[in-house]
């Protein structure tokens, strides 16, 4: 079952799933587009403060940021699912893929930092652009935050497609003798020998 089927085929209840039959609004729309063209404008802002002090960091989080954004909450070509910031099963999990993202994002400057800083011990072949083609460590660097991009975006969709159906009771998890839903203790099975 994809996702367009689960707005209709549900087992759990009649009413279709407004976290994915919602149509889009305007403000969806604004956000969107907003995300879209932060990336190119983070690369002019990476031109501009290539020579200030952790100014290729900053400019990369805030591409990194809004790339990852995007593709997290957004259809995509290839037919994903969107996750809509109104629904509660994706709000929910918003405070995770916040403290996730900061994870990440302290990642990325580490590794620019430390990469930046031992830059100067590199042979000179690393560090000189070829023509009009980027220096090896560069592409390197672009490289890396392209892969750990992708690997947060499909890490951060995961979790979100886990998210229980809607109208679905989250299963109940059991502790010892007492379910976490439940303040009764569950019924203890028979033994064999009383099952009559």
């Amino acid at each position: 079952m994809n996702w367009q089927e689960g707005a209709s085929v549900q087992g759990v209840t009649s009413q279709p799933d407004p976290c994915i039959t919602q149509k889009g609004s305007i403000l969806r729309f604004a956000v969107l587009t907003l995300l879209f063209v932060t990336v190119p404008g983070g690369a002019v802002a990476l031109a501009l403060l290539e020579d200030r002090p952790f100014g290729i960091q900053f400019s990369s989080m805030v591409m990194y940021s809004a790339a990852v954004a995007l593709y997290t909450f957004s259809r995509n070509r290839n037919g994903n699912q969107p996750f809509l910031l109104s629904c509660p099963a994706v709000r929910s999990q918003l405070p995770r893929l916040i403290r996730r993202h900061l994870g990440f994002l302290a990642v990325l400057f580490i590794v620019q930092t430390e990469a930046l800083r031992l830059r100067t011990s590199l042979p000179t072949n690393w560090i000189t652009p070829r023509g009009k083609d980027s220096s090896p460590f560069a592409i390197s660097l672009g490289v890396f935050c392209l892969v750990l991009g992708i690997v947060q975006i499909l890490t951060n969709r995961s979790l979100l497609d886990r998210r229980p159906p809607f109208g679905a009771r989250a299963p109940r998890q059991v502790i010892g003798e007492k379910s976490l839903f439940h303040s009764n203790p569950l019924p203890q099975p028979r033994p064999a020998c009383q099952a009559q």
